[in-house]
């Protein structure tokens, strides 16, 4: 048997640190993200392949069960597969091949997209039936006993696809819209370290409650705003929405030179709307480019890494191509 799945990354749109704050927020699952292939084997191996690290290991049944130790002091991708595994019992063992396309550690979601990829591929070999809301719920225990503590954000989007606007009170509301969403993803290639951003901006406000406040209001009314112009399909005041987001995104220090080059340069190289996406010190940047994406990727992509993509209306996949 042969086994293909697939689950979205994700870009914040709107709202990134304010949504700490109970302040709206929108998040958009991509098409592009992890790729799995599972294989079927007569045996009790497991093998595992992950290709853009060029990972690989051979391990063994027993009992039909996995019970793989890693080492919780050193976090990596593989981790989020072996907790997966562990949770089944199997009567044969397998080939998994993980490809994620997309930057890794980079506040793109690839450890909630590897999870839910593997856990729907694993569901459906080992004929277990789940709701999206029960694969939600299952990834989102498994990052948090990874990570110590994960946002409902990532998982959700990698489980159901489309675009999301989180309210004041952390509900997930998926937003109804017609139109495309082209959008160009550009990587500095320098790791932020999110607990300690997130730490700097929870600094700041509390040395200056009042104007952080104001800020983040602000903020908080262009993310309602964004939802609005995607509902109405009014791609400039999305653009113009995405600017000033950027701007107040430096003013609460989570902006960086690196990223702000990036940003001046895709708007001059054609981009409507440019800002940096996730926790920012590091990390990538998205461009909006509905009337030229072509001309802005190529230049920018010959300055940074850079990858196109568009919103992936639709989550986790797993579907059997070979019995």
């Amino acid at each position: 048997m042969k086994i293909k799945a697939f689950a979205p990354g994700k870009i914040i749109l709107f709202g990134e640190h304010t949504v700490v704050y109970n302040k709206p927020a929108i998040a958009v699952a991509i098409n592009r993200g992890v790729d799995v292939e599972l294989t079927s084997r007569d045996d009790d191996e497991v093998n595992i392949h992950i290709s853009p690290i060029n990972y690989s290991q051979k391990l063994v049944l027993t009992g039909g069960m996995l019970e793989y130790e890693y080492d919780s002091s050193n976090k990596r991708i593989s981790d989020y597969i072996y907790e997966v595994i562990n949770r089944f019992k199997f009567n044969h063992g397998f080939n998994l091949n993980v490809n994620i396309n997309m930057y890794l550690g980079a506040g793109l979601g690839s450890s909630a997209a590897v999870t839910v990829a593997v856990l729907k591929a694993i569901m459906l070999y080992t004929d277990n039936d789940a709701t999206l809301d029960e694969i939600a719920s299952i990834a989102r225990d498994i990052e948090i006993k990874i990570q110590g503590a994960a946002s409902p954000i990532d998982t959700a989007m990698s489980t159901y696809g489309g675009i999301i606007y989180i309210d004041e009170n952390s509900n997930l509301n998926p937003i109804n819209f017609d139109m495309q969403l082209p959008l160009i993803v550009s990587n500095c290639e320098i790791a932020g370290n999110t607990g300690e951003i997130v730490a700097s901006v929870r600094d700041k406000y509390n040395k200056h409650t009042p104007i952080m406040e104001s800020i983040f209001d602000a903020m908080a009314k262009i993310a309602t705003d964004a939802k609005m112009a995607l509902e109405c399909g009014n791609s400039m005041k999305l653009a113009e929405l995405m600017n000033m987001n950027q701007g107040l995104l430096d003013a609460i220090g989570v902006n960086t030179l690196e990223l702000s080059e990036m940003v001046y340069q895709s708007r001059k190289f054609g981009s409507e709307g440019s800002k940096l996406t996730g926790s920012g010190g590091g990390g990538c940047i998205i461009a909006y480019a509905p009337h030229d994406i072509d001309e802005v990727y190529l230049k920018l992509s010959q300055l940074y890494k850079t990858f196109k993509c568009e919103q992936s209306n639709s989550g986790v996949y797993a579907k059997i191509v070979e019995k």
